[in-house]
């Protein structure tokens, strides 16, 4: 199930409204325009995606050692909204003094913490899905999606809503399973049919007019 264009305009609405509105402006369009899972979210840094010089690159890396699966892959920026949006979170942090770096790298900034910070200024937590386990849950990305849809009035989304309704808009752009594949990190055809199913066409539809 993906989010409607009413839901997304009543998500941009609620999150100017919070505490961190420059941060959840942004969170939102994050997760919708790169469709990343909570985990890449949290640990994206800001080296990843701003050069040394304090631009923003069109095109970065999604490492493999927290990109879903293990598989690297490419994302982009590309739409100066949503540019717009990424220097107003930054003049925050700036304005906040959180991980200024004391030089003039990264516009600042210690380009090593990650983009998105939480309401104290630090990375978001993860926390491991067992006591002792390597496995890492983004449990402070989480929370944070769901108080969003919340506030929203979503309470029947689940944060896993965002990377759905990307895909969603992948395929409605008329990109092919495999290319978005590409674009998520899923390894498995099937997953990305059952996400849009909704969207086929049904079988009858071609049997009314058929025969040669």
């Amino acid at each position: 199930m993906e989010l409607s264009s009413e839901e997304i305009r009543r998500l941009y609405a609620e999150a100017e409204s919070t505490e961190q509105a420059a941060r959840d402006a942004l969170l939102i369009r994050a997760a919708l325009y790169w469709g990343f899972t909570a985990t890449e979210l949290s640990l994206l840094q800001l080296w990843h995606v701003m050069s040394v010089e304090g631009q923003w690159r069109e095109r970065f890396l999604v490492p493999d050692d927290f990109a879903f699966n293990g598989l690297a892959r490419t994302a982009w920026i590309r739409e100066p909204a949503f540019i717009a949006c990424l220097d107003q979170w930054l003049n925050q942090r700036k304005a906040l003094g959180w991980g200024l770096s004391g030089n003039d790298r990264y516009r600042g900034f210690d380009g090593a913490l990650p983009l998105l910070l939480n309401n104290q200024g630090k990375p978001f937590a993860m926390t491991p899905r067992s006591p002792g386990s390597q496995d890492m849950l983004p449990s402070g990305m989480h929370r944070q999606l769901r108080e969003l849809l919340d506030r929203a009035g979503l309470p029947h989304h689940s944060p896993q809503v965002f990377r759905d309704t990307y895909i969603v808009r992948l395929w409605h752009r008329r990109l092919t399973r495999q290319q978005i594949a590409q674009l998520t990190g899923i390894r498995k055809a099937e997953t990305i049919t059952r996400k849009i199913r909704h969207l086929l066409p049904e079988p009858e539809e071609v049997f009314s007019a058929f025969l040669p």
